[in-house]
């Protein structure tokens, strides 16, 4: 039973994970570039626009891991781009001397 049950274990281990399809590459994508639209086109960072083309080569590429591999990295990327702009519009305040 053990060995059974050892065997089972090993067997779903090695399963591959599910492959992305288009249309994830493309939802991925699609969320990529709406977060880089809500970056200030002053504060948009030059590694997310890298990540972003790099998701469009993948997708014309037909990689689909990889574009959305790609493009959840530009994602991330462009949310914390609009987090650091919205710290600074405030940081100046709290530097000046009253």
């Amino acid at each position: 039973m053990r060995a059974l049950l050892a065997f089972l274990l090993l067997a779903a281990l090695s399963v591959p994970a599910l492959a992305a399809t288009q249309a994830d590459a493309e939802a991925a994508l699609a969320g990529a570039t709406q977060a880089e639209a809500g970056a200030a086109s002053g504060n948009r960072w030059i590694p997310t626009e890298a990540a972003l083309k790099a998701a469009k080569a993948a997708i014309n590429r037909e990689a689909w891991d990889e574009a959305v591999a790609q493009a959840t990295k530009a994602r991330s990327l462009a949310l914390r781009s609009v987090e650091q702009s919205q710290e600074q519009e405030t940081a100046w305040h709290d530097a000046v001397i009253h």
